[in-house]
C-alpha cells in the first residue's frame, strides 16, 4: 500500500508562485509527484465528496489562468495534501485572486466602459481606419456599411496599434476613458517571437474578426433562455451551452444573444459550425477549425500540433477578449481545444447532444414554444391578419407543429408562398399523420431531415449500444403509450433492463425522446410520427406486432402484481398470466402499487385500445381491464373505467367468452352509477345478472348482484337493495369470500341509514369491519371508514363520525388517495356542521371540492350545495 505522502514528500512551495501560470505549475508538480492519474484522483475527488472529472483536472492543469478555488481545494484533498498545507495553497491562491480582480474587471464593467451605450467596436457600425484616420463612419442608418470590406461577414479588420494615427475620434475617445484597463495597450500587446505576424495591409495593428452570420430576424417566446444566456455571458471565461432537439432553436438563440453582446469584446468574435449533425458532411475536426481561427487572428502559420494550436489560441485570447461561438457541437471533445479561456472572453457553445462531460459554466435547455409564443412566431412568419381570419386553423397548425420553431418556420415559409391560399387546408394536411412529415418540407428545410441527422448518429453506427438504441427509438414509438419506462421497453424489445436503460440514456443525451420524471421518458409528438416512419421501412412487420404482443403481456403482469398487493384477497377472475415473467418496476407494499396504477392507468388504456382497435392480445386486453377496474373505481377515474368497461366486453366477445363480456358490461354499469345514470345503468346490470346466473358463475353474479342493489338504493328502491344485496351475502358467505362478504355488509349498512334503522345500519358496519379486520385491504378499510362515518353523522352521532372519518383520512393520505382524501373530508365537514362548528366546516368541504372535482360528480354536486347553503345562511 503506497504510504499517506506529505508537503516534505511534494517539495513544493506555494508561495513561491507570482502568478497564475507559476501556480498551475506548480499545481502541475503535485500531481505529478503524487503518481496518480487523473481518473486515479478523480475518483478520490468523488469519495471525498468533491466534484473534480478527469477532464476537468485535465483541462486546469492545462491552462495557464487561475483555476476555481473549488477545484484547487479537491485535487488537494485527493493528493493527500495535509490540511495546513492546503490552507498555504488557498491562501496563495485568494493572493492571486485579488491580485486579477484588480486588475481586470469584469465583462459586464468592460461593457459599461465602452464610451456610449451602444457603441460597439466591431460589427455592422464599426469605423475600419487606416493610417491617417478613418475611411468610413459609423452606419446610422441601421442598413449597415456599405463597402465590400465592411461587408464581409467572415473578417472585419479593425485597427489595434496604440498610436494617434490608428485610431478615429470614437476609438480615441473610449481608449481615453479609462474603464479598468488601457485597451490600446492590450491591442499592442506583442506576439510570440515564433508568430509574429505582418502587419495590416494599411496599417500597424492586429486584425480584428468578426465572424457572427446574420441574427434571426424573429425571437419570439425566448425571453427567459435569453435573459439567462445574457446573465451567463457576464461570468468571466464563460462556456455557455444551449443544448436542445433538432429544429428547437438553438442556433437561433445563440446568435440572438451573440449579436447583442458582441460589442463587448475587443478581440473580436469568431464563429464555426461543427456539422455535428449535418447530412453527408463530417463533423468538423478540431484542427481545421483552430487553423481558420488562428488565420483569422492574423497568424501566417498554423502549429501542427492540435495542442500547440489550442495553446496558442488561449494564449491570444487570454488579454484581449474574445467572443466564440461554436455552432452544432458534436462532442465534449470536439470543443474543448476551441475554448477561450481568457477572463474577458466568452464561448456560447449549441448542440443537439447533453454533452455531459463539457465543463461549463452554465447549461440552457431549449424545449419546444408555448402555445402563444408559437402564435406569435407563425403570426410574425405569414402575416398577423391571416392568423386573425383563421384563428381555429392557426391553432391547429400550432398545435401540430408542437413548438417546434423549424416546423413554425416551414408552414411560414409555405404560407407566405401561397398568400391567396387558406391556412385551413394547411391544418387539415397536418391534422392527418401520414402527411404531417411531407407537410413540414420546404425547399431545404425538413423536419425529417432535421431528424433524421439525430436518429442516424444511432442508426449507421457499427457499435451494438448505438445499434440497439436505434432499434429501440423505433420500437418505443409504435404503443400509443404516453410515456415510456425502462421495464416497459425492455419487454417490448426483449432486452435486459440494464441495455433498455443505457440506450434511453443515449437517445435522451441526443434528445431524441425526453425526460418525463419518476424515471420514464417521452416521445415530441412530431419525433414520435418520425420514429414509426422509420419502423415502418426498417423492422419486418412480425417483429413489430411481436414487439407490441411483449408489452401488452408484460403490462398485464406487472398490473396483475400491483393489483395483488393493493387486493391481496382479490382474484378478479382471470387465469395467471402465462408466459416467461420479466422483471417490473420494484413494488415493495401497497403503496408503492397505488403509485404505480396512478402514473401507468391511462398508459394500460392507450395499449389495451391499440391492441383492441388491432385485433391482437384480445385475451391480454379483457383481463387488463378486469384487474385495473377496482384501482380505477376508487380512484375516481370514472372516464377510463368506462372505457376499459367497453374494451374488456368487446374482446371477451370476439373471443366468445360470455362471463368476460358480462363482467366487462358490469364495470361499464358501475362507471356510470357514479355518474348518477341510473336508467343507463341497471338495465345492464340485470342483463348481466341473467347472463352469469345462465352460466353459473357464482362469484360473478354475487358482484353484479352487489352493484345492481347500490343503483337501485340510489334510484330511491330500499326494499329491491335490501333483496340484491341480502341475495349478494348469501353467495359471498357461501363461497367462503369473507373480504367480499364485508363489503357486501356495509353497502347494507347504507340501506339501514336510508330507511332510519340506526341500530341495524351500525351493527352492520361493525359486522362488515369485524370481517375484514385482517387490514389485507387499507383502501378498502377506508373506504368503510368513510361509510361508517356517514351513518353516525346520520343518526347524530357527529363525534364518533369525526373519529371514523379521521381514521379514514389517515389512511388515504397514507397512499396519496385523491378521492378517498375527498370523500373523508367531505364526511369531516358534515359532522363539524352538526356541531356548530362552521368556519371548520368551509375549510374541510372547500379542501374536498378541490380534491374530487372531476372525480366524483355526485360527491362535488352536494358539496357545493352545501357551501352555497352555508354562504346564504
Amino acid at each position: 500500500m503506497r504510504a499517506r505522502m506529505t508537503a516534505a514528500d511534494f517539495d513544493v512551495d506555494p508561495t513561491t508562485a507570482t502568478g497564475p501560470e507559476q501556480y498551475v505549475r506548480l499545481l502541475r508538480r503535485v500531481r505529478d509527484q503524487s503518481g496518480l492519474a487523473y481518473r486515479e484522483i478523480a475518483r478520490r475527488a468523488q469519495r471525498n465528496g468533491d466534484v473534480l472529472p478527469a477532464s476537468t483536472l485535465a483541462t486546469m492543469l492545462g491552462r495557464s489562468t487561475l483555476p476555481r478555488r473549488d477545484l484547487v481545494s479537491a485535487l488537494l484533498r485527493a493528493c493527500d495534501v495535509p490540511d495546513d498545507r492546503a490552507t498555504a495553497w488557498l491562501a496563495v491562491w485568494g493572493r492571486l485572486a485579488a491580485a486579477r480582480t484588480a486588475a481586470t474587471p469584469p465583462a459586464s464593467t468592460r461593457a459599461r466602459s465602452s464610451g456610449r451605450a451602444g457603441h460597439s467596436p466591431i460589427g455592422p457600425a464599426a469605423r475600419v481606419t487606416g493610417p491617417s484616420g478613418p475611411v468610413g463612419g459609423p452606419d446610422t442608418t441601421g442598413v449597415g456599411p456599405t463597402s465590400p470590406t465592411q461587408r464581409s461577414a467572415a473578417l472585419r479588420l479593425l485597427p489595434a496599434g496604440g498610436g494617434t494615427g490608428s485610431a478615429g475620434p470614437e476609438r480615441g475617445r473610449v481608449a481615453a476613458s479609462g474603464g479598468g484597463r488601457d485597451r490600446a495597450v492590450l491591442r499592442g500587446l506583442s506576439w510570440p517571437a515564433a508568430n509574429e505576424p505582418p502587419p495590416v495591409e494599411g496599417g500597424s495593428g492586429t486584425p480584428v474578426p468578426y465572424q457572427l452570420p446574420p441574427a434571426p430576424p424573429l425571437m419570439t417566446g425566448r425571453s427567459a433562455e435569453v435573459g439567462q444566456l445574457l446573465a451567463a455571458t457576464e461570468t468571466d471565461a464563460a462556456v455557455c451551452l444551449v443544448e436542445g432537439a433538432g429544429g428547437v432553436g438553438k442556433s437561433a438563440l445563440a446568435l440572438h444573444v451573440a449579436h447583442r453582446i458582441v460589442g463587448r469584446y475587443d478581440g473580436g468574435c469568431l464563429y464555426a459550425d461543427l456539422r455535428g449533425a449535418t447530412d453527408g458532411v463530417a463533423a468538423a475536426e478540431p484542427a481545421d477549425v483552430l487553423g481558420r481561427f488562428l488565420r483569422a487572428l492574423g497568424l501566417p502559420s498554423v502549429p501542427a500540433s492540435l495542442d500547440e494550436a489550442s495553446a496558442l489560441l488561449r494564449t491570444w485570447t487570454a488579454g484581449r477578449g474574445v467572443l466564440v461561438v461554436l455552432d452544432n457541437a458534436a462532442s465534449a471533445a470536439q470543443v474543448r481545444p476551441l475554448l477561450a479561456s481568457g477572463p474577458g472572453c466568452t464561448t456560447i457553445v449549441t448542440s443537439r447532444w447533453m454533452l455531459p462531460d463539457l465543463d461549463t459554466t452554465a447549461r440552457i435547455r431549449l424545449g419546444p414554444l408555448p402555445d402563444d409564443a408559437a402564435l406569435a412566431l407563425l403570426s410574425g412568419l405569414t402575416g398577423a391578419h391571416r392568423v386573425q381570419a383563421e384563428p381555429a386553423a392557426a391553432a391547429t397548425v400550432v398545435r401540430r407543429c408542437g413548438g417546434l420553431p423549424l416546423a413554425l418556420r416551414i408552414v411560414g415559409a409555405r404560407a407566405a408562398a401561397r398568400p391567396d391560399a387558406s391556412l385551413t387546408g394547411l391544418a387539415e394536411r397536418m391534422d392527418d399523420e401520414g402527411m404531417r412529415l411531407d407537410v413540414l418540407e420546404v425547399g431545404d428545410l425538413s423536419v425529417r431531415a432535421s431528424l433524421h441527422l439525430g436518429y442516424q448518429v444511432f442508426g449507421d453506427a457499427r457499435q451494438g449500444g448505438r445499434r440497439q438504441a436505434a432499434r429501440l427509438f423505433r420500437l418505443a414509438a409504435l404503443p400509443d403509450w404516453t410515456h415510456l419506462t425502462p421495464y416497459g421497453c425492455a419487454a417490448l424489445a426483449d432486452l435486459p433492463v440494464t441495455v433498455a436503460e443505457q440506450a434511453l440514456d443515449a437517445l435522451a443525451d441526443a434528445h431524441l425522446i425526453e425526460s418525463a420524471g419518476g424515471g420514464g421518458y417521452r416521445f415530441h409528438d412530431i419525433v414520435r410520427l418520425y420514429a414509426r416512419e422509420r419502423a415502418q421501412a426498417v423492422d419486418d412487420p412480425h417483429h413489430r406486432e411481436a414487439a407490441l404482443g411483449n408489452l401488452t403481456a408484460w403490462l398485464l403482469a406487472a398490473t396483475t402484481r400491483a393489483a395483488r398487493l393493493l387486493y391481496p384477497d382479490d382474484r378478479f377472475g382471470i387465469d395467471e398470466p402465462a408466459g416467461p415473467t420479466r422483471p417490473g418496476p420494484p413494488l415493495a407494499d401497497a403503496a408503492d402499487a397505488w403509485t404505480w396504477f396512478e402514473r401507468e392507468h391511462t398508459n394500460l388504456l392507450l395499449v389495451a385500445g391499440q391492441q383492441a382497435t388491432a385485433g391482437r392480445a384480445l385475451a391480454e386486453v379483457r383481463d387488463l381491464a378486469l384487474v385495473a377496474a377496482k384501482f380505477l373505481d376508487y380512484a375516481g377515474h370514472i372516464a377510463e373505467q368506462q372505457q376499459f368497461g367497453h374494451l374488456a366486453a368487446s374482446a371477451a366477445s370476439r373471443c366468445g367468452d360470455r362471463s368476460g363480456e358480462a363482467a366487462g358490461l358490469n364495470i361499464v354499469a358501475v362507471a356510470l352509477l357514479r355518474q348518477s345514470r341510473l336508467d343507463e345503468a341497471i338495465p345492464i346490470l340485470e342483463r348481466c345478472l341473467a347472463v352469469q346466473r345462465e352460466l353459473g358463475d357464482r362469484s360473478r353474479e354475487a358482484a353484479i348482484l352487489n352493484n345492481l342493489g347500490n343503483a337501485l338504493r340510489d334510484g330511491g328502491d330500499l326494499t329491491g337493495a335490501l333483496n340484491h344485496l341480502r341475495a349478494a351475502l348469501v353467495i359471498r358467505r357461501q363461497l367462503g369470500h369473507r373480504h367480499k362478504e364485508g363489503l357486501v355488509l356495509d353497502n347494507l349498512a347504507l340501506v339501514y341509514q336510508r330507511l332510519g334503522d340506526h341500530a341495524r345500519a351500525v351493527a352492520c358496519h361493525e359486522a362488515g369491519r369485524a370481517v375484514a379486520d385482517g387490514g389485507t385491504d387499507p383502501l378498502r378499510e377506508a373506504q368503510a371508514l368513510v361509510n361508517f362515518a356517514e351513518t353516525l353523522h346520520a343518526g347524530g352521532d357527529h363525534r364518533e363520525a369525526i373519529a371514523r372519518a379521521t381514521e379514514s383520512l389517515e389512511i388515504c393520505r397514507r397512499y396519496e388517495h385523491r378521492r378517498g382524501i375527498g370523500l373523508a373530508l367531505q364526511v369531516l365537514g358534515d359532522a363539524h356542521a352538526g356541531l356548530g362548528h362552521r368556519a371548520v366546516a368551509r375549510r374541510h368541504w372547500r379542501e374536498a371540492l378541490g380534491r374530487l372535482d372531476g372525480l366524483d360528480p355526485q360527491a362535488c354536486i352536494r358539496l357545493r350545495a352545501a357551501l352555497a347553503a352555508d354562504t346564504t345562511a
